[in-house]
């Protein structure tokens, strides 16, 4: 009888831990080498958005943005090149609750203009 109850117990919990995992959270991520253009909307304490990267039309907020050297923070948007892991999520951000996807910076390289 205990026996039983142990691979209830064994079964069940493995059931639970199964069905808890959201597998397309942890497949929905991809790294990607972009062309993009990277923004310094202003410090979040006087109402900025700190960094956003433009993919094309596409914005996308940085989770890492303390990663970003400060050389970056200027008036005039940079090209850059940027190898970015794209969560393929949106995410809400600043003041007016834009949504912009989420990325991590994995490493960010000024581009040559043409």
């Amino acid at each position: 009888m205990r026996r039983m109850f142990l691979l209830s117990i064994s079964l069940l919990s493995s059931l639970l831990l199964l069905t808890s995992c959201d597998e397309d959270e942890e497949d929905s991520w991809q790294t990607q080498t972009v062309d993009a253009t990277l923004v310094w909307s202003g410090d979040y304490a006087v109402d900025g958005c700190g960094y956003i990267l433009y993919v094309g039309e596409t914005a996308h907020k940085p989770t890492n943005e303390q990663d970003i050297p400060d050389s970056y923070k200027t008036a005039s948007p940079a090209a850059v090149e940027a190898k970015i892991i794209n969560y393929g999520k949106n995410t809400k951000t600043c003041m007016a609750g834009t949504a912009m996807r989420s990325i991590k910076v994995i490493s960010l390289h000024t581009r040559l203009k043409d």
